[in-house]
């Protein structure tokens, strides 16, 4: 014998409504696609290749230190001055093209004890910090020249002038400033 299958009035009413909406889902993306066809919109992908030539000279800095002769302390002579020149051209007369910031720095080992230093600019004493100055600048396009002396002294009373045979070196850090 065969059974009959018997079709609920549930199920039928559940697949109209999924047919209903299937409906109404295609026609809002149609409807959808047909506005963004007609509204202008368009989209797609390019790809330029483009070569871009040219020509740049890089901004010149310039610093340059002049110093005069070397000064020697000795039991007998325990003060000297150390004059040198810091300057922003050079003997070609070319300016430095670039603002500079520098600072002065003197070097030493373990001598703080036994040597003081005083450090002028064009007669006017410099504070120094750990045997640094502050940052100084020199300004593009304008020629400038900055004049230091260096006074050194020998303190015997500290230590004897066979502990401290020793060379001081005066070094200038300088940076270029942001254009």
């Amino acid at each position: 014998m065969i059974k009959r299958k018997t079709l609920k009035l549930k199920f039928l009413k559940g697949q109209k409504i999924s047919n209903k909406k299937q409906k109404l889902m295609t026609v809002s993306i149609i409807l959808i696609i047909g506005i963004t066809f007609f509204s202008g919109v368009s989209v797609g992908k390019a790809v330029y290749n483009t070569n871009i030539k040219n020509k740049t000279q890089i901004a010149k800095p310039i610093l340059e230190v002049e110093k005069e002769s070397e000064i020697m302390i000795t039991e007998d002579n325990k003060k000297g001055e150390y004059k040198f020149l810091v300057k922003n051209y050079n003997q070609k007369e070319e300016i430095s093209q670039v603002d500079l910031t520098y600072y002065i720095e003197i070097l030493e080992e373990n001598l703080e004890d036994c040597i003081t230093y005083e450090l002028y600019k064009e007669n006017e004493k410099i504070e120094l910090k750990e045997n640094k100055t502050e940052e100084m600048v020199l300004h593009r396009d304008v020629k400038e020249e900055q004049n230091y002396t260096l006074k050194v002294m020998y303190n015997e009373n500290k230590n004897t002038i066979e502990d401290i045979m020793q060379d001081i070196q005066v070094k200038v850090h300088s940076e270029q400033l942001k254009i």
